[in-house]
């Protein structure tokens, strides 16, 4: 379902459907763990060898710029990019860089509140928590 999504909005656009494109949605697809520009460069050479960095970014713009289709946000100067779109948290370890996604109706409830409250509306909205996750406190207490 998801790739069909990607190739009726690309159809839309008038983009190409690129093995390229399909490839480095397809790691977004398998890859929950939000990774970067430079991570799904490395996973989609096995497949195609010569592509760029150059590429990949210019790929991963259009996607999130032109086709809203992809969202990223930014840790520690890194950009992270993931497909999720259903309201949820970033916890995020300092220590090894590890994401989360938590999902909670009771947050989600409260932050449409405060929306409403402050009458704004949002173009896009990140709620990121920083925590040692448990095996780096674990580490840290050997």
């Amino acid at each position: 379902m998801e790739i069909d999504l990607l190739k009726e909005k690309l159809h839309k656009k008038d983009k190409r459907i690129t093995p390229q494109r399909m490839a480095i949605y397809k790691t977004l697809l398998e890859n929950k763990n939000h990774p970067t520009a430079e991570e799904i460069h490395k996973i989609v050479t096995e497949q195609f060898p010569n592509i760029s960095l150059a590429t990949v970014y210019q790929i991963l713009n259009m996607f999130e710029e032109e086709m809203s289709i992809i969202k990223a946000f930014t840790v520690d100067h890194k950009k992270h990019y993931e497909i999720n779109h259903n309201f949820h948290i970033h916890i995020l370890c300092p220590k090894c860089e590890n994401i989360s996604d938590v999902y909670s109706d009771k947050i989600e409830k409260f932050w449409q509140n405060l929306i409403n409250e402050l009458k704004i509306k949002p173009e896009d909205q990140t709620i990121k928590i920083f925590e040692i996750c448990d095996d780096c406190r674990k580490n840290l207490k050997e």
